[in-house]
């Protein structure tokens, strides 16, 4: 939003300036869950991630099927919560701590996240902590119209972040099959809140 300023010199004469209201560039990371590349919620991730670039914004996108994600391992004591795991997700937990802006998207299965997200959220618990003041947006599609089981999950995961805060929803339901998103409203609706993170 542009915002006109009138000055008033030492000289009496008055000159008006133009200032732009800055909005910072927030660094936007993109989880997608999807165990099918070009899927419907990873099609949904594409363009949110359009619309923040779009804005300014700096992003990524992160598909957990590429990556080599095992599950977590814990003392009884919780004392050592990795367990010398040697896979991906320290990595994608690194960029969720560097990340302003995260996003995570999955798509429902029998009323409830992928397993590749919940495996994804169990290994934040190694660093939880810093994981902190983030901006959250989450992504759903289902070819039924639940997806209140994988909501909650979310807003549960992020209650355990300090600061961290949920901005936004995007629930693509009755979308099927693969890529029956692109003709859908849906696709509009997660571009234009990625251009407003």
């Amino acid at each position: 939003m542009a915002i006109a300023v009138l000055t008033v010199s030492c000289n009496g004469q008055s000159q008006k300036t133009s200032t732009e209201a800055s909005k910072k560039s927030k660094k936007v990371l993109v989880i997608s869950s999807s165990p099918s590349k070009g899927g419907n919620s990873d099609l949904l991730c594409d363009e949110f991630l359009k619309g923040a670039q779009v804005a300014g914004h700096k992003g990524e996108k992160v598909f957990l099927g590429d990556l080599d994600i095992r599950f977590l391992k814990i003392k009884d004591d919780y004392s050592d919560r990795n367990l010398g795991i040697n896979d991906d997700a320290p990595k994608v937990v690194a960029k969720m701590i560097e990340a302003d802006v995260i996003v995570m998207a999955t798509p429902i299965y029998n009323d409830n996240m992928c397993g590749q997200m919940k495996t994804m959220l169990d290994r934040v618990f190694e660093r939880e902590r810093e994981v902190s003041n983030k901006e959250f947006y989450f992504i759903m599609t289902a070819g039924g119209r639940n997806t209140e089981c994988a909501l909650l999950g979310f807003r549960n995961f992020i209650h355990y972040l300090p600061g961290s805060q949920e901005k936004g929803v995007i629930e693509g339901t009755g979308i099927y099959p693969k890529g029956a998103v692109k003709d859908k409203p849906v696709m509009k609706e997660a571009y234009e809140m990625g251009k407003n993170v």
